[in-house]
């Protein structure tokens, strides 16, 4: 968890990888299912072009159904947000298991913005990236060559909206983990190598 551009999505794919675990972007894949013109993308289109959070019943629908053909340890990027999402959560997955912890990324408000005016994505491998970083790939993606692109999500008037509604909405999730002693709090500004190394730390 974390508000828009703390670095948790950066943060979970190098997690992922570093554990061998599965890994959603509920975020990114929605993003896919807009593009495909999915019934579920068609729907969540009209909230994420307002810069609105996507309604719990379509976030759960989707998280639930990767999950199901998740055979071995995952992590969920940008779920739950909401404390109706953490609960539903809680009944998806095993009550006896005690290994589920949900990550905090730290940052502040002038930050967040900074790196939201920057941000850049590629649209074929999800690599996320600042306009330095673009430049000195030539506009192209380092990772696959792919086309970079803004995400309608960073228009900075989009970027306040999510922000509020993060603080709104969110905070009371990582509440919500923190009073059964789930929740971690990591500081997310640094190098992506420094976040990581607190992460680690932290999971360690």
């Amino acid at each position: 968890m974390g508000p828009p551009a703390s670095g948790k999505g950066t943060q979970g794919r190098r997690l992922a990888e570093a554990q061998g675990c599965a890994y959603l972007s509920t975020g990114r894949q929605l993003r896919k299912e807009i593009e495909d013109d999915t019934r579920r993308g068609r729907l969540a289109e009209t909230f994420l072009e307002k810069g609105q959070y996507v309604p719990d019943h379509l976030v759960v629908d989707l998280v639930n159904e990767w999950l199901d053909q998740a055979s071995r340890g995952w992590v969920l990027d940008g779920f739950p947000r909401t404390v109706s999402q953490a609960e539903e959560l809680d009944r998806i997955l095993d009550p006896e298991d005690s290994s589920l912890r949900a990550v905090l990324f730290d940052v502040d408000s002038d930050e967040l913005e900074r790196r939201v005016i920057g941000r850049r994505e590629c649209g074929e491998c999800s690599w996320t990236g600042n306009v330095t970083e673009a430049s000195e790939s030539g506009g192209k993606c380092p990772s696959c060559g792919g086309q970079l692109q803004r995400r309608f999500d960073d228009i900075p008037e989009n970027f306040r909206k999510r922000l509020k509604e993060f603080q709104d909405l969110t905070l009371p999730v990582a509440s919500y983990y923190e009073s059964s002693g789930r929740l971690l709090k990591v500081c997310g500004v640094g190098t992506q190598e420094q976040v990581f190394e607190r992460l680690q730390s932290e999971l360690s």
